[in-house]
């Protein structure tokens, strides 16, 4: 399997945990995984305002940022 997709496997993963963690639709979750596709996870999460989401949806990705933020902090300090 060549690493693109490889990459897009993980990426249809990491959209499907999404999907179940944020209770997205159909659109939020094609939305996400394009997104994935042009910039990668990491610089989704520091862009996804610029999405035409609904306001809930920003508010939990807004708290899934704030995890992953945390724990990047923490990895520094070790």
């Amino acid at each position: 399997m060549n690493l693109e997709k490889l990459r897009d496997v993980e990426y249809i993963k990491c959209v499907d945990l999404l999907t179940e963690l944020l209770d997205l639709d159909a659109d939020a979750k094609e939305k996400i995984h394009k997104c994935f596709q042009k910039m990668g996870i990491k610089s989704f999460f520091l862009r996804f305002e610029s999405l035409d989401l609904p306001p809930e949806i920003f508010e939990k990705l807004n708290s899934i940022k704030s995890i992953i933020d945390l724990v990047e902090r923490k990895r520094g300090q070790v």
